[in-house]
């Protein structure tokens, strides 16, 4: 966690109830969330929001493949209660700041500043077993698949 810079975390899949598991993390509440996945990880913040805490959202890729409207959070009543204020958020909002976003993030890879973990898979054929193992956690970072001079196609 100290190489990721993160206080804590934790699997979200074998949690039971993830209001409970996020809240033994923030015993004293969340004033700021980043939200990208909605749903029930939507659910469990906004109990655990503090008065007047603030949520980006980002995405919701819980519902990205839904092929019905998923129900909103049961506890939105907790926007009101707390004060809470919800901001939707995308990339391209800020095209203009692209530039300096390349000048920076070049400069701080050089510098070892940031750092990333991907997984590879070799070879086209293993492509469905990548996509499949996606789904169910089997990479850390990026699931890419190699293709090319030092793959086995």
């Amino acid at each position: 966690m100290a190489e990721a810079g993160i206080d804590a975390a934790f699997n979200y899949k074998e949690a039971r109830k993830l209001v409970t598991e996020l809240g033994k993390h923030c015993p004293k509440g969340i004033d700021i969330c980043f939200e990208n996945v909605g749903g029930g990880h939507l659910e469990a913040a906004l109990q655990l929001m503090n008065v007047f805490g603030r949520i980006v959202l980002c995405g919701m890729i819980s519902q990205y493949n839904a092929t019905e409207p998923p129900p909103g959070p049961r506890n939105l009543a907790m926007v009101m209660i707390n004060r809470l204020m919800l901001k939707g958020f995308r990339v391209s909002d800020h095209s203009d700041r692209l530039p300096q976003f390349y000048a920076d993030m070049g400069q701080w890879i050089t510098e070892g500043r940031i750092k990333w973990k991907e997984t590879i898979i070799e070879g086209i054929e293993n492509a469905p077993k990548a996509f499949i193992g996606l789904f169910k956690g089997e990479n850390l970072g990026k699931m890419l698949v190699r293709i090319g001079p030092d793959s086995t196609v």
